[in-house]
This record gives C-alpha cells, sequence and structure tokens, in this order.
C-alpha cells in the first residue's frame, strides 16, 4: 500500500510540511505500523523556474532516509509539489528484484507532467496492450507506470487531465468486462486507481478504489483505507492518501475527482464525482 501527497500553492514553496513534518505526513507514516511499512523506495517531484520536472528517487526505506529525504523536502521549492512513498505491488507475481529499483519507484514524468499512483492496477498486461506506440516507452515492471502511459494517452486525446484520469478507469473496467475470465483469482481489475497528477500550474487527484471495509489508515486510524482527503486555503490545495493533520480535511469517497488551479491569486477547486458505470 503506497501513499503520497500533491500540493499546489499560490507562490512556491516547499514541501517539507506534508513529506515530514507533519503528524501523518510521509516520513512517520512509512513506518507508522511495522506489518504494513513502506519499505520499497521514496520520491518527490517539484517543477523548476522553467517548468520542467525535476525528482529526487531512492529505492531504500524513506524511514532509514530521513535526512536526505528532509534535504529534498527543502529543496523543492515549487508551486506544484508531488510525494510518494511505496510499497511495492506485483500484479504479475515476478521475481522480487524485477520490480525493485529507483526505476520502478514514483513520480513519473514525461513532457511537463508529473504523476503517482496508489494502489495496484490489477491487469497492467491487458491495459498496457491498449497503449499503441508508447508502450515501448514503459521502462520499469511497475503497474503504476502502465497506468501514467494510459494517463499520457488520454490526456493527447481529451486534452484535460481530470477527463483523462475518468477514462483510464473507464477503459480499465471495460477491459475487465470482457477478459475477467482469464482472471477467476482476481475481484477487480484494481485495488486502487488513486492519483495525483500534475503540470505545475494546475493539480488533478483521483479517489477510486474498491471497499475495503476492515482496512484502516495508516496514521489517524478512524480513515478508512483508499479514502484520500483534501484541504484547501486561500494560499494552498492539499490532496493526500490520508489527513496529514487533525486539521480541517474533506474526505473524498470512491469515485471522487478533484481539479484544482489558482486564478488571479486565489483557489479554484472542483470536486465531482464520476458517472456510476466507473465505479468498480
Amino acid at each position: 500500500m503506497c501513499r503520497l501527497f500533491g500540493q499546489l500553492s499560490r507562490a512556491p514553496q516547499d514541501a517539507l510540511e506534508a513529506f515530514c513534518e507533519a503528524p501523518y505526513s510521509l516520513i512517520p507514516i512509512s513506518s507508522a505500523q511495522k506489518r504494513r511499512a513502506q519499505r520499497d523506495g521514496w520520491g518527490i517531484g517539484w517543477f523548476d523556474a522553467a517548468g520542467r520536472p525535476r525528482i529526487v528517487k531512492s529505492a531504500k526505506p524513506l524511514f532509514e532516509e530521513k535526512a536526505r529525504a528532509e534535504g529534498a523536502a527543502r529543496q523543492a521549492v515549487s508551486r506544484a509539489v508531488i510525494g510518494h512513498v511505496r510499497a511495492a505491488s506485483n500484479p504479475k507475481g515476478l521475481p522480487t528484484k524485477a520490480i525493485m529499483g529507483a526505476v520502478n519507484n514514483q513520480p513519473f514524468a514525461e513532457g511537463a507532467w508529473m504523476f503517482a499512483h496508489n494502489g495496484t492496477l490489477e491487469i497492467p498486461d491487458e491495459v498496457a496492450g491498449l497503449l499503441g506506440p508508447s508502450r515501448a516507452k514503459l521502462r520499469s515492471k511497475n503497474d503504476s507506470e502502465v497506468y501514467f502511459r494510459q494517463f499520457l494517452k488520454f490526456l493527447a486525446a481529451y486534452g484535460d487531465a481530470g477527463e483523462a484520469l475518468e477514462a483510464c478507469a473507464r477503459e480499465t473496467l471495460a477491459v475487465w468486462k470482457v477478459r475477467r475470465a482469464r482472471f477467476p483469482h482476481k475481484r477487480s481489475p484494481f485495488t486502487g486507481l488513486n492519483a495525483v497528477v500534475s503540470n505545475g500550474r494546475e493539480l488533478h487527484a483521483l479517489s477510486l478504489y474498491p471497499a475495503f471495509p476492515t482496512l484502516k489508515s495508516l496514521g489517524r486510524g478512524a480513515q478508512r483505507w483508499g479514502t484520500m482527503s483534501l484541504r484547501a486555503t486561500r494560499d494552498r490545495v492539499l490532496v493526500a492518501s490520508e489527513d496529514l493533520d487533525a486539521g480541517r480535511w474533506r474526505r473524498l469517497p470512491p469515485g471522487t475527482l478533484v481539479s484544482a488551479r489558482f486564478v488571479g491569486g486565489r483557489p479554484k477547486v472542483r470536486v465531482r464525482r464520476l458517472s456510476r458505470e466507473v465505479l468498480p
């Protein structure tokens, strides 16, 4: 189970709070529960003055590299920042060595866009089979990179990041309906498509996961697993895998899409529910 956050601010700022300092930020969460520790690497990405993505990644556990992570969070001064800590998924049952290493870690980036995912795409080969020529660009064995390439495919088609995220879910479920007989041991095409994407000027987040009523968050405990959180102030918009602190957060049920940007120095945040047919 990975954890992530996305931050969009009115003016450039670092990511120390969301990555390191908040009670349920990624560093403390990475080792909050020994059985569910995030042991498989971490990454943080931001945008430089020219709008180009910059990413620091490591294959080592975040809780073993606190000093390096704090340094990266201080360096990540930007209007948009995405952070991720990884508990590796392995839907294809590959050897453990094949799915480890920084190349498999997130965020991923291409062109102007940066992306991070929490959950497992259970049918990555089937989705990758619909990527066309961009399938050759896959560099990792991570199902999340397949999801990222799928997002870029639909972004090119629709020109809107929110619509692209919804299209990813729609296509994945459509493929599942046709080919689910190949996977009698799987209940769903994904355990979660929670994602955060940004191009440095806008931030989009999808909260989409099947119901796991007995599995709780790693931090505050009462929050159900998969339920992403949103907090918006006049200076900053934050989305995260769970509440980062005891402040006023809005929890996002499955099938929720958030799109945020600053217009005239003020946050413009749109929250909408996906159509019922996209829900698992």
